[in-house]
């Protein structure tokens, strides 16, 4: 009777440590579960897991690029040479790289993009286009809005919002107070559309009256510049100030 009852534990345990081991297994290949896009919204660690897996999926077409066009690894490596520098907003809808089409693919850029909501002209922006046109020798400056931008729309409300977001939203007022003045009787939609217009003019003339090596070099004719609004539906850009040399 021992000896079954011996046997009959020792094959309870086994039994039990079978079960805990396919659980931790279960458990293992469920944190391993591959991240995706809908799960990448739903916390910090998900982001992340998510981000890691898009930047190895990056690096596997670039390497698979090169491998076969091994000079254009070289080309990379050697410097940039981007033909427009563009000053737009960080709206995650409107990524310069899908609006204008790039005859570089997805291994390099033709844009120098410079992103902040509400496409607004600060030092630093100022700075950043400053060595656009003046070492990298890039010709064409623009600015450009998109429709249903939150950052004018959130000016036009005055909303009560804290942190640096009043600093932001106080550059986009004067844009604000023009659309407004021009656009009597106009619905609400109307106006927000003429505000962001005229946040891309404001924006366009900041570069001009701030930034004396913008100013002249476009006075010189060797950097054209110009403004525009992104339809968000087909990323066709409306001009409000079509670039042209001076």
């Amino acid at each position: 009777m021992k000896n079954i009852h011996k046997s009959q534990i020792a094959f309870v345990i086994a039994g039990l440590l079978g079960l805990n081991a396919a659980v931790g297994i279960a458990a293992q290949k469920s944190d391993q579960a591959q991240p995706t896009r809908a799960s990448a919204n739903t916390s910090p660690m998900a982001a992340i897991a998510y981000f890691n897996l898009k930047n190895s999926d990056g690096v596997a077409t670039k390497e698979a690029y090169f491998a076969k066009n091994p000079a254009a690894r070289d080309t990379k490596l050697a410097g940039q040479a981007p033909y427009v520098a563009i000053l737009s907003c960080a709206d995650s809808r409107v990524p310069m790289e899908a609006v204008v089409e790039s005859d570089s693919g997805s291994m390099a850029s033709d844009i120098f993009s410079v992103r902040v909501a509400g496409n607004v002209v600060g030092d630093d922006a100022i700075a950043s286009l400053e060595y656009a046109v003046k070492y990298l020798n890039t010709p064409l400056l623009l600015v450009l809005g998109h429709e249903q931008c939150g950052a004018v729309s959130a000016t036009m409300g005055d909303y009560g919002v804290g942190g640096a977001l009043p600093q932001l939203l106080g550059k986009i007022r004067p844009a604000v107070q023009m659309g407004t003045k021009n656009c009597a009787g106009c619905t609400q939609d109307q106006l927000l559309e003429k505000c962001i217009e005229e946040n891309v003019r404001l924006g366009m003339n900041e570069l001009m009256s701030r930034s004396e090596k913008i100013r002249t070099l476009v006075g010189e004719g060797k950097v054209a510049i110009g403004c525009g609004v992104i339809n968000l539906a087909n990323n066709k850009i409306k001009w409000v100030v079509a670039p042209a040399v001076k």
